[in-house]
């Protein structure tokens, strides 16, 4: 499965044809409008929390629905995804497993993480909404969980997207129950984090593709005399 988020050399291959002046290259990377669109509500949401931090109707239905009950083993278990060895582990292996298809791609799988952490815990001070006395809004561990599932989906093809997709989208699902369950976080930090974690990685996926390297000079021939 080939779409919009795979770079142009992942796409059919088509005969060349003369650029003329003005033409715009072609797409490469991930949508650069879908990261705008991600942070945009992300955004929102945290200006909204910073004036209502308090608990709201979201996170009373997540509390009703994932009560304390639901805590066990295995979610617990789950909720250990997030941890750091878990995070670099992920993202290494989508960097190295795509590496040799697109460099630029192996680059936004190590720094897109990286940045949805790092963005999550400077979030949660600008915004300042607090659960049981402690920083919570945006979530990161939902963060860094969405940032590697988003990083599988950008460095599996054909079928193996698929399984990413839904694969990825169940332990997304466990992870924000699991915090719930816990009482670790409002239903609505974990949304927080989740815009966080795949805003994160499409944003750099979209700029490291469109960086303008510099090209090889072709060495310049001098006319043999006549």
């Amino acid at each position: 499965m080939t779409t919009t988020i795979d770079p142009i050399s992942d796409a059919p291959v088509s005969p060349p044809r003369q650029m003329r002046t003005g033409d715009r290259p072609p797409r490469r990377g991930a949508p650069l409008s879908l990261a705008c669109a991600i942070f945009g509500t992300l955004f929102l949401g945290g200006l909204v929390l910073a004036v209502e931090p308090g608990q709201n109707v979201i996170d009373s239905w997540g509390f009703s629905v994932f009560s304390v009950s639901l805590r066990s083993g295995f979610l617990r278990a789950l909720a250990d995804l997030a941890l750091g060895p878990v995070i670099v582990g992920v993202a290494v292996v989508g960097g190295a497993v795509v590496w040799r298809r697109d460099r630029r791609r192996a680059f936004a799988c190590l720094g897109g993480p990286a940045l949805a952490v790092e963005l999550a815990e400077l979030m949660k001070m600008i915004v300042g909404r607090r659960f049981e006395g402690v920083l919570c809004w945006p979530s990161g561990s939902a963060a860094a969980v969405a940032a590697i599932v988003t990083v599988a989906v950008l460095v599996t093809r054909g079928i193996g997207r698929w399984a990413a997709i839904i694969l990825g989208s169940a332990a997304m699902v466990l992870e924000i129950i699991a915090l719930v369950a816990f009482r670790w976080h409002y239903l609505s930090d974990t949304f927080g984090g989740v815009l966080v974690g795949v805003g994160s990685v499409v944003l750099v996926d979209a700029l490291v593709h469109r960086l303008r390297l510099p090209g090889r000079r072709q060495p310049t021939v001098s006319p043999e005399p006549v």
